[in-house]
């Protein structure tokens, strides 16, 4: 091999990358512009769209729920104003009230992370242990575990990606499921004795 054959075998390897380089370097600003606009994002089998999820969980509970339709209430006008001011904050702000039913509900089964630290169980094994306990059916436990994936979904996506109906559909699901905790909740506090010091 001669110096002749040896530049060009440098320079045929080299070719591609360099390309593609450049090419990534002259698209940067246009590609930037645009991924505000991406709603859905597909990685081999993991796709994430959370106005997809919302409405898949809207119809099993329709399916699936005693009544035909989820009965809940409007969100309040507050909510409404953060759900079109940010779609992506009220999306997070609906499953708040859940989280806090969860944690109450363990605090009053016993649970807690440590001593040292006084925090209730992490949602997700709380989720699992009343599934397994049987205090909660299977369709409200799927709900459970599917709109806390969508709201970790929400913590990990741009504020385009969420829409004011994604986030008022986030609202009825979280209101639905944080009715079915309640009454956990409630047959928690009739199954605990008084106290007869009080």
């Amino acid at each position: 091999m001669d110096w002749l054959q040896f530049f060009s075998s440098i320079v045929a390897s080299i070719a591609w990358p360099a390309a593609v380089v450049m090419l990534a370097c002259l698209m940067r600003n246009p590609l930037a512009k645009l991924i505000p606009l991406i709603r859905t994002l597909k990685y081999k089998d993991l796709q994430i769209d959370i106005g997809e999820q919302l409405e898949a969980v809207r119809e099993q509970v329709g399916a699936e729920g005693e009544t035909p339709e989820i009965v809940t209430q409007e969100p309040p006008l507050s909510f409404q104003s953060l759900a079109k001011a940010d779609p992506r904050a009220a999306v997070l702000s609906a499953w708040i009230p859940v989280e806090i039913e969860l944690n109450d509900i363990a605090r009053k089964m016993g649970f807690e992370a440590s001593s040292a630290i006084r925090r209730p169980m992490i949602p997700i094994n709380m989720i699992r242990y009343l599934f397994e306990q049987n205090l909660v059916d299977r369709l409200t436990y799927e709900t459970l575990e599917k709109l806390r994936r969508i709201r970790n979904t929400a913590v990990h996506v741009t504020e385009a990606s969420v829409t004011f109906e994604d986030a008022i559909n986030m609202a009825d699901m979280c209101q639905w499921v944080n009715g079915q905790l309640k009454r956990i909740n409630a047959s928690l506090n009739e199954s605990q004795p008084s106290d007869p010091a009080l």
